[in-house]
Order: C-alpha cells, then sequence, then structure tokens
C-alpha cells in the first residue's frame, strides 16, 4: 500500500510534469512563431520574391499596411500567400489586415469611407502615412484569351502580383504621388466637377487611388510644362491650342514627356501637326454603326458609340482582351506608314473596331449615317494608339523610358455621363503603362501553370462507392461483432 507522503508526492510529480508539458508546448509555439522558415514549394516559385523586393522591404522606413478586401475574388489564396513572404521579409515593417464585412461590418464601412472605397470591390491597399495606392485583382493576372473562341473561360497566363505590390509599395514610400497635369483653357474636361455630365470628376477621384494627383494646367499662364509633371493629359478641348502652347508641348516631349490626347469627334486641339510628326493622325469623322432592333420590332438604328473590341498585345490593354470597350462620340485614327519616319516603328494600334463600323465623314451634315464608300473611312478603325520612345540607358540597372504618347479618340468615355468601369480600367492602365513604375523595376510576371487529373466517369464511381458504402459498412459491422463479442 502506498504511503501518504510518497502519494502526495505522486501528485505533485503528477502536476508538475503536466506543467512542464504546457511550457514545452507554448516555448515550441512561441519559437515557431518568433522564429520560422518559409519555403515557396509552388510549382515555378510563383510567391518566391526577387532580391528587389526582399532590399526594398529590409529597406522600409517605417512600416506599411496592407488592407485586403476581396469580397469575391477568384485570387485570393495567391494574394494571401505572396503577402505571407512580404511579411516574412518584412517583418514589423509589413502589417497586413483583412476586412470582412460579415465579421465586422462597422469597422469595414469606417474604413471604406475614410478611404473612399466600395466595400464591394476586390482591392488591396497599400498605406503609408498619407499615402494610398489601391491594386485591384483585375491588376494582377494576365489572361489567356485564345480559348475563347471554343467558348471556354481565359484562364490566367501569368501573375503579376509581385510586380504590382513592390510597385505600390514604392510609389507610397516615396511620399510624393505622381503628378497628373490635365491642360484647360480651350473647354476641356474639368477634373473638379462631379455633378455636370461632362465633367471628369469621378476619373480624378479614381486617379487618386492610384496614388496620383490630378492637377490644371494653364499653360498661357506658366508658359511651360512644369518639371514635376509625370503626365500630360489633354481632355476634349473644343479650341485649339495657341502656338506658344504647341511649342511648349512640344519641348516637353522633347524631354521625354508623357502625353495622353483625348480628342473626340466634337474636339479641335490644334496638335495635328505635332503628333503627326510622331505618326499619329486624327481622323476627322465619326465612328458609327448599323444595328438592327431586336425583341421582335426590326428596322436598324445607328450605332454611335464606337465599340473597341480587339485589343494589341501590349501592357496598357493586355488585361481588357475578351472585353468591349464603349467609346461614345470616337473619332478614328490613322498611323503613318512613312517608313522615312523613324517614328513609325514605334507605332502601336492599341484598340480597334470591328468591321462593321466606319468613319463616317459627312456626320454633320447626314441625319441618317450612311457608309459611302468614295467618302467614308471602311472598319476596322483604329480608336486608340501608342507611341513609345523606348528604353533609354540608366544606371544601376533601372530602366528609364523616353518619349511616349498616347492618342484616343473619346474623352466622353470618362465623364461623369459615361463613365464604366472598362473605361477606368482602359484609362488607369494607360497612365501606369506611362509611368511603368513596375516594369522599371524589372521584375518578370510568374507563369501559371494550371494541372489536371483526368479520372473517368466509372473510377469515380468506384471511389464514392468506397468512401461513402464500404468503408461505413465495414466500421458498421465491426462495432456490432465486437458489441455481441462483450455481451458473451
Amino acid at each position: 500500500m502506498v504511503s501518504h507522503p510518497l502519494r502526495f508526492q505522486l501528485r505533485i510529480n503528477n502536476i508538475l510534469t503536466i506543467l512542464l508539458m504546457f511550457a514545452i508546448v507554448w516555448m515550441v509555439n512561441y519559437l515557431g512563431y518568433k522564429y520560422y522558415f518559409r519555403k515557396d514549394l509552388s510549382k515555378g516559385g510563383l510567391y518566391t520574391l526577387s532580391s528587389k523586393t526582399i532590399n526594398l522591404l529590409k529597406s522600409l522606413p517605417e512600416p506599411v499596411k496592407i488592407i485586403v478586401s476581396l469580397t469575391n475574388s477568384k485570387l485570393q489564396s495567391d494574394i494571401d500567400n505572396l503577402l505571407k513572404e512580404y511579411k516574412y521579409y518584412g517583418g514589423n515593417k509589413i502589417i497586413i489586415e483583412h476586412i470582412d464585412p460579415a465579421l465586422n461590418l462597422e469597422k469595414a464601412e469606417a474604413l471604406a469611407k475614410r478611404l473612399k472605397f466600395d466595400l464591394q470591390e476586390n482591392v488591396v491597399i497599400f498605406e503609408y502615412k498619407n499615402f494610398h495606392k489601391f491594386v485591384s485583382d483585375n491588376q494582377l493576372v494576365e489572361y489567356d484569351n485564345s480559348v475563347a473562341m471554343l467558348g471556354q473561360a481565359p484562364s490566367i497566363k501569368s501573375f503579376k502580383g509581385e510586380q504590382q505590390f513592390t510597385a505600390a509599395i514604392l510609389s507610397v514610400v516615396e511620399g510624393k504621388p505622381s503628378k497628373v497635369y490635365f491642360l484647360t483653357g480651350h473647354g476641356e474636361r474639368n477634373i473638379d466637377n462631379y455633378t455636370q455630365p461632362g465633367g471628369y470628376g469621378i476619373i480624378a477621384a479614381q486617379i487618386r487611388k492610384e496614388n496620383m494627383e490630378p492637377l490644371t494646367l494653364n499653360l498661357l499662364e506658366t508658359g511651360a510644362v512644369p518639371d514635376d509633371a509625370s503626365i500630360l493629359v489633354i481632355a476634349g478641348p473644343k479650341n485649339p491650342l495657341s502656338s506658344s502652347e504647341i511649342q511648349a508641348i512640344t519641348r516637353y516631349l522633347d524631354a521625354k514627356g508623357k502625353l495622353i490626347v483625348l480628342e473626340g469627334a466634337n474636339s479641335n486641339s490644334g496638335l495635328e501637326p505635332l503628333l503627326s510628326t510622331y505618326g499619329i493622325v486624327f481622323q476627322n469623322d465619326k465612328v458609327v454603326a448599323i444595328g438592327r432592333l431586336v425583341g421582335g420590332i426590326g428596322g436598324e438604328m445607328i450605332i454611335d458609340k464606337a465599340a473597341g473590341t480587339h485589343f494589341a498585345d501590349h501592357p496598357a490593354v493586355k488585361a481588357m482582351m475578351g472585353y468591349t470597350l464603349q467609346l461614345p462620340d470616337c473619332r478614328s485614327i490613322s498611323l503613318s506608314n512613312d517608313q522615312s519616319n523613324p517614328n513609325v516603328k514605334k507605332l502601336t494600334a492599341l484598340v480597334k473596331t470591328p468591321e462593321g463600323f466606319w468613319g463616317e465623314v459627312n456626320w454633320k451634315k447626314e441625319e441618317k449615317p450612311k457608309y459611302d464608300p468614295t467618302e467614308d473611312i471602311a472598319g476596322p478603325l483604329i480608336l486608340a494608339a501608342v507611341y513609345d520612345g523606348g528604353e533609354v540607358p540608366a544606371k544601376e540597372g533601372i530602366h528609364v523610358y523616353g518619349t511616349r504618347i498616347a492618342a484616343v479618340g473619346s474623352s466622353a468615355f470618362l465623364a461623369n455621363q459615361y463613365i464604366k468601369p472598362d473605361g477606368v480600367d482602359f484609362f488607369i492602365n494607360l497612365l501606369n503603362w506611362m509611368l511603368q513604375k513596375e516594369m522599371a523595376l524589372g521584375i518578370a510576371p510568374k507563369s501559371v501553370q494550371e494541372f489536371g487529373l483526368s479520372v473517368p466517369a466509372s473510377q469515380r464511381q468506384t471511389v464514392a462507392m468506397i468512401c461513402l458504402v464500404t468503408i461505413p459498412f465495414a466500421f458498421l459491422v465491426m462495432g456490432v461483432g465486437m458489441y455481441f463479442s462483450r455481451r458473451r
């Protein structure tokens, strides 16, 4: 029989053993949380960060907060895995917060109100002091639309998460948002107008989300494009620019400036001679087409919104393949084929219409335009084009790009009255291509490899039969047998 002192000693030993076990478990978990090693085992290193990103994360002066607001994104798993890598290398300098309205609606709404975004958007927000940069999930992937002709959904071709996230961190840490100047003084669209149909207030708000600062510029007052201008936008001028203004823009372009000209059928910028030297010509027409009325009514109607359905293999529009870009009050663009002009080789037709559209030359005279092959311009028509001056030498492996010009045959598609998500994406992509911060980092997108396992129906039925019937039945028989054996 065990003596009372010995029994007490055994109880103490048991208690100490249990406490020691909990202490060891806590210590192992703490060390595992504090000191751990991550290894990307994904095929092709989808989440492996480049040395440039790692160096940036290790040199952050202050913490960067990353707010993940994804409601129905297919990329949630990829985004979370990639951000874990950023957290691993950034340590305390990277703060990740997930916003879920279903769990904390009050907090989510307060944040959405503070940062002015819709909780239905799938965005990752980078916040550093008072600077913000929004990255939508659409910006993270490139789709392969080659299977669309077969009626299949486009597959993900490449993942650009590191490109976009590192560029976003760099953008907010730099502190100075890129300044996008909108020219004024000739009846252009007003970026401070949020209420009138023709205003540009909504697109200006979208630009601010990109850590860019939209500003107005009157060249008659300044005499020159400011030195801090990242991009100059000329949106729908009603009257032509003066010769002194055109000279100022010419000097700006000669100094590797970035220019976007949005010129619809009712616009008149006077920039035609300057743009023609770069091989870009705005046609004096209006893009229209004939459409058939539906619903059993019959008849035809004039379509005065140009539909851009063909997109070039270009960074500014790659993500838009499979979509339709609608451009109201649109004029067409032609590109010079003069081989003596060295700029011709640097031109790209970004967006084109289907063949059904034509450029109506007499659109101001004809109440019901009708295609005249002797006067009008046959489709498919170019709706947007870019001139890319190419890369120029720079130090420390950083890529610097020369003069860039984008010409779009409409300014109305960004007006408060007509603005749509596709138009916003197109313009934001155009701005980002102009700045090219993500590409300037030299971070390549990661190719996505998909694997499929083809299992015949008979094998699926066999597996289901084993899992759902055979195994449960076997355990049932074993249980019944055990029960009766114990009763004997």
